[in-house]
């Protein structure tokens, strides 16, 4: 199995440059309950790594690419970090899906509408004392948010990884309450591009900010569900700093590869998770295909009755009742029927699926990002079955 060449010497030796980090008084200063991944290390995936998880709202602009009024396309992005261990027990970060509705749909809804809780404590200290980190970034799905997988996103920061996610302008559920949402043929070109900017921003932070200590532009994952499954499969053919992708519920990569020059061939590990009972995007053609048109080192994790939405935090809002009672309405589409694909009583329930999602990805990511091989022994069939009999059907193909 031919793998990423991993910059593992900082595990080995202490270089100058890092000995206040790596390896020096900084990191005595903040000590980690047990070692992250590592070429020495397998902590459990599916459990929160050692890391304290912060979070950050940034706004960025991409002058390159303006919008029809000339305005810089806007990219807000949600940052999660390792942080220090001293924020443990502060208030940790909710998110509230009213930000994406106008104020007058705001008063329609009222105040039923659930916030989503997580484990992240809103600008806490970066964990400057244990070297530096590989960068992640995780793309959502049409007329989704930033935010939508959180039970994902802050288990990576614990495992120690720099997680970016934007809000893809003109795919979000702010564009589609406004009536903005845009064509998917538009998508497939805007989003990588949003990617791949957040790539080049995250990697030339100025060094005043904590982040631009820790962030290892040579160690990049994306990951995303649906069309972010799609856009971290385009990206990975368009971009070779990709190192390793997770796409979750991608649509079919044959089609989304189709105007690049044949064939695609991506010399970087894989794991792609499908559910089988999608009806949002059928196994066959979409996963069954990705998966044919992928070479080794490559997995597949098949959530056997789960569906479209069973891979993100979406099922704990009754987001098509939210439609309704805002009069939320997308031309031809079913909101109530598309938004309950995974989410009914047939899916696993969400105590269920995330932790084998949340294993099988953060195991992969720990294994190719982190230089952590003994984490590839973990990414098989007997591990699915120790998760949840029955859960997930896994191929690995190393």
């Amino acid at each position: 199995m031919k793998l990423p060449l991993l910059p593992v010497v900082s595990v080995l030796f202490c270089s100058s440059s890092l000995l206040l980090t790596a390896c020096g008084p900084a990191a005595a200063t903040d000590p980690l309950p047990f070692e992250p991944a590592s070429a020495t290390s397998v902590p459990d995936p599916g459990k929160m790594g050692p890391f304290q998880v912060g979070v950050r709202t940034i706004e960025i602009f991409d002058s390159g690419r303006p919008k029809p009024d000339g305005s810089p396309r806007r990219l807000l992005t949600e940052v999660w970090y390792p942080a220090t261990q001293d924020s443990a027990g502060q208030p940790t970060a909710t998110y509230d899906p009213r930000e994406y509705l106008t104020p007058e749909q705001v008063a329609m809804a009222g105040a039923s509408v659930p916030v989503l809780n997580t484990r992240a404590v809103r600008d806490a200290n970066v964990a400057t004392g244990h070297g530096t980190f590989p960068l992640i970034v995780f793309s959502h799905g049409q007329a989704a948010m930033r935010w939508q997988s959180t039970y994902y996103t802050v288990l990576l920061a614990s495992h120690g990884y720099i997680v970016v996610s934007t809000d893809h302008e003109g795919g979000t559920l702010a564009d589609v309450v406004r009536g903005t949402l845009q064509n998917v043929l538009v998508g497939i070109e805007t989003r990588p591009a949003d990617v791949r900017y957040l790539m080049s921003w995250f990697s030339r932070l100025k060094s005043t900010d904590p982040l631009a200590q820790v962030i290892d532009p040579s160690r990049i994952g994306v990951t995303g569900h649906s069309f972010g499954a799609l856009t971290s499969l385009r990206v990975a053919a368009l971009d070779d700093r990709v190192a390793a992708i997770v796409p979750q519920a991608p649509y079919d990569a044959t089609t989304i590869w189709a105007d690049l020059p044949q064939p695609v061939v991506l010399h970087i590990p894989v794991e792609v998770q499908g559910a089988h009972q999608d009806h949002t995007l059928p196994w066959n053609p979409h996963v069954a295909d990705t998966w044919s048109a992928l070479q080794h080192p490559r997995w597949l994790v098949d959530i056997s009755t789960g569906g479209h939405f069973t891979f993100s935090d979406l099922c704990g809002f009754d987001l098509a009742g939210l439609a309704t009672k805002v009069a939320i309405s997308v031309p031809g589409i079913d909101i109530a029927d598309v938004l309950s694909d995974g989410c009914g009583p047939t899916a696993p329930p969400a105590a269920v699926a995330q932790p084998m999602i949340d294993h099988f990805a953060v195991g992969f990511f720990n294994a190719t990002l982190r230089g952590s091989t003994g984490s590839y022994a973990l990414l098989d069939q007997a591990h699915a079955d120790q998760i949840g009999a029955g859960v997930a059907v896994v191929t690995a193909d190393p």
